[in-house]
C-alpha cells in the first residue's frame, strides 16, 4: 500500500527519511496514482487515521459509488423483483444488468454459467454443499487454504460417504504442493461425482494460485466438478 502525508502535517524528520526513502527506492513514487486514489475515493482513512488491510477479505466502497448509488435511488423507484410491474422491472434490470457484468468479467459464458447473487462467501458456498450430489465413494478435494465456508462443504459430504482430501501447501511461500494434486486428482472414481474446491487467491497468504488446475480437472477421465 502506498500512503503519503501532507506537507503542513510531516515532521522534518518524516521529510527527511522520506527523502531518503525515494532516493534508495526511486520506482516507489511510480505508486502516486495509489495515494490520489486514496484521496478521491477514500479520503475518510486518513480523516479518521485508520490504515486498511483486509482487502482480500472485505473491499471498502468508494466515495464515487456511494454518490452514485445515492443519486440513481433518489430519481428511480424499485420494488420487489418477482413481479411485472414498472418499479419490479426496474430492479429485474438491474440484477440482470449485474449477473451479465460478472460473467463478462470473469470470460464465462452464460450457456455454462449462471451468476447466483448471494449476501456473502459463505451464503455462496452453503447451496453448493446442500446440492451436490455427492454418493459414496466420491473425491471432495480442498486446499489447506481455502475459505473456512468452502471447509464447511465437508460436512455434507462425509454423510454421503464422500472421502475428503487435503491437499498441502508448501512453505515457504505456501503454494499448493503440486504432486499431491496431480495424485488426488488421478485418485479419483471415474463416475463419480468429484468436487475440487481451492482459492484462486488465498485469503490466508495472499498467494495466487494457477487456475491451471480447473482446466486439468476438467480434461481427466474422472468426472470433476470445479
Amino acid at each position: 500500500m502506498a500512503t503519503s502525508h501532507k506537507g503542513s502535517q510531516a515532521s522534518p524528520h518524516l521529510k527527511s527519511a522520506l527523502a531518503e526513502f525515494l532516493q534508495a527506492h526511486p520506482a516507489f513514487q511510480t505508486t502516486s496514482f495509489i495515494d490520489d486514489l486514496r484521496k478521491r475515493e477514500f479520503s475518510r482513512l486518513d480523516e479518521q487515521g485508520h490504515i486498511y488491510l483486509d482487502y482480500t477479505g472485505g473491499g471498502l466502497y468508494a466515495d464515487s459509488q456511494i454518490r452514485e448509488h445515492t443519486d440513481m435511488l433518489g430519481y428511480r423507484v424499485f420494488s420487489n423483483p418477482h413481479s411485472t410491474n414498472p418499479t419490479s422491472e426496474a430492479a429485474t434490470e438491474l440484477i440482470e444488468r449485474a449477473r451479465s457484468y460478472i460473467l463478462d468479467y470473469f470470460n464465462a459464458s452464460p450457456d455454462e454459467y449462471v451468476a447466483i447473487l448471494t449476501s456473502n462467501a459463505t451464503g455462496a458456498i452453503k447451496p453448493v454443499g446442500e446440492a451436490y450430489p455427492f454418493r459414496p465413494g466420491d473425491h471432495y478435494v480442498l486446499t489447506f487454504d481455502n475459505h473456512n465456508s468452502v471447509n464447511g462443504i465437508r460436512e455434507f459430504a462425509r454423510p454421503k460417504g464422500a472421502e475428503v482430501t487435503y491437499v498441502p501447501v508448501i512453505p515457504p511461500e505456501l503454494r499448493i504442493d503440486e504432486g499431491r494434486m496431480h495424485r488426488y486428482l488421478d485418485q479419483a472414481h471415474f463416475d463419480g461425482n468429484n468436487l475440487l474446491a481451492y482459492p484462486a487467491q488465498s485469503n490466508f497468504s495472499g498467494v495466487r494460485h494457477s487456475l491451471d488446475w480447473i482446466k486439468e480437472a476438467g480434461e481427466l477421465p474422472a468426472r470433476w466438478a470445479r
